[in-house]
C-alpha cells in the first residue's frame, strides 16, 4: 500500500486536478492524504466536502515540509501503507507514474527511495530539475526507460520512501523547514546503504514555487535557499567536521566572488547565509556523529514538542469526522 500524501498551504486551486491524476492512474493500493499546513483558504474543508476518499491530517500551523510530514506519516504507517510519497500541490501524475514507481521499487529491495522524471508543466519537454540535475537521464526518459537509475538525491516535490527507510534514517530533519531537507534525506539513505533511484518511465508534472510565489516570500525563499545549502554542505555524513568546514569555507569564497558581480548586497547575503549555517552546523554536532553512526535523529526540534495535528474525514451524509492523533 501507498500513502500519497500532498502536502498544502493555502493550494486550494491545485488540488482537484491533483486528485484526478491520483485516480486516473488505476493504480488499487494507493491512499490519498492531503497534509494541510495551516492553510486558510479552505483547502481542507473543500477536499472533506469534495473528495471523500482523501484524508485530511491539519497541522496547527504552517510547519513547514519536513515537520509537516514528520507529523503524518505515522498516520499512514498505522494505515498499513508500506510506502510513502511528499508530493507537493502543484503536481500532476502522468498515466501509470504509481505503476512504474511500484514496479521499480519491487525489483530490488535494496531501493528505499524513488522519484519519477519530471516533465515541464505545460510541455512534454523535461523540467528544470531534469535538466539540471539529470541531463544524462533525459534520453532514457523519452524512451520511457523502465530501469531505475541511481541517483544523488530525488526532488522532493514528488519523492517516494519506504517505512523501512525511514525507520532506518530517521525522518526529515525539521531545522530547514523548507529547500534541501529532501537532498539530506536521501544523502542519509545512501549514507545508511541504501539505493536512492529516479525511474525514467514514471512521469510527473511540476508547476513549481507556489509556495514562495509572493514578493514577500521570494526573500524567504532565497534566504533558505542560501542558508540551507551551507547547512547541507557543512553536515556531510561521509566528512570530518574539519573536513566539512574546510570545502564550506572553499565553496563560500567562490560563491561570493560570483555573488558580488551581481551586487554588493547580494554578496552580503550570501555571507549571513553561511554565518547562519554554520551556528546551525555547530549546533547539530551531535546530529552530524548519529548521522555518521546511523542513529536517526530526534523527529521533532523543541519548538513543537507535542504537536498534534487533526485528522479529519468525511463520512456518510456529508459530515466531518475529525479527532485528534499521538505524535508518533
Amino acid at each position: 500500500m501507498i500513502g500519497l500524501m500532498v502536502l498544502n498551504h493555502n493550494g486550494k486551486y491545485w488540488l482537484p486536478p491533483l486528485f484526478d491524476s491520483i485516480r486516473g492512474n488505476g493504480y488499487p493500493s494507493v491512499r490519498i492524504y492531503l497534509v494541510d499546513n495551516g492553510s486558510s483558504d479552505g483547502s481542507a474543508e473543500s477536499t472533506l466536502r469534495s473528495h471523500s476518499d482523501v484524508t485530511v491530517i491539519r497541522m496547527p500551523e504552517n510547519l513547514g515540509y519536513g515537520m509537516a510530514y514528520n507529523l503524518a506519516m505515522p498516520r499512514a504507517f498505522a494505515d498499513g501503507c508500506e510506502w510513502v510519497i511528499w508530493a507537493n500541490n502543484d503536481v500532476l501524475l502522468e498515466p501509470e507514474c504509481l505503476q512504474e514507481l511500484d514496479r521499480a521499487v519491487k525489483s530490488d529491495p535494496g531501493i528505499g527511495v524513488a522519484g519519477p522524471a519530471f516533465l515541464s508543466w505545460d510541455s512534454d519537454e523535461p523540467n528544470y530539475y531534469m535538466k539540471g540535475k539529470h541531463p544524462e537521464l533525459i534520453p532514457a526518459m523519452k524512451a520511457g526507460s523502465s530501469i531505475a537509475a541511481d541517483v544523488d538525491w530525488v526532488e522532493g516535490s514528488f519523492l517516494m520512501v519506504s517505512r523501512n527507510t525511514v525507520k532506518t534514517v530517521g525522518p526529515l530533519d525539521p531545522h530547514f523547514f523548507a529547500f534541501w531537507e529532501e537532498a539530506d534525506f536521501c544523502r542519509r539513505a545512501r549514507h545508511s546503504g541504501i539505493r536512492v533511484v529516479l525511474v525514467p518511465s514514471a512521469r510527473v508534472r511540476h508547476y513549481g514555487g507556489m509556495s514562495f510565489s509572493r514578493k514577500s516570500n521570494r526573500v524567504l525563499r532565497e534566504w533558505l535557499q542560501s542558508r540551507n545549502y551551507h547547512i547541507y554542505k557543512l553536515t556531510d555524513p561521509d566528512r570530518s567536521f574539519a573536513g566539512n568546514l574546510l570545502a564550506s569555507a572553499r565553496l563560500l569564497a567562490t560563491d561570493i566572488r560570483s555573488k558580488a558581480k551581481e551586487s554588493p548586497d547580494a554578496a552580503i547575503l550570501e555571507l549571513r547565509a553561511w554565518a547562519a549555517a554554520l551556528m546551525k552546523a555547530g549546533v547539530w554536532y551531535k546530529k552530524w556523529m548519529d548521522d555518521r553512526r546511523n542513529i536517526p535523529p530526534a523527529p521533532l526540534d523543541k519548538q513543537h514538542q507535542g504537536v498534534q495535528p487533526e485528522i479529519l474525514a468525511s463520512i456518510p451524509g456529508g459530515e466531518l469526522l475529525g479527532k485528534q492523533t499521538a505524535v508518533c
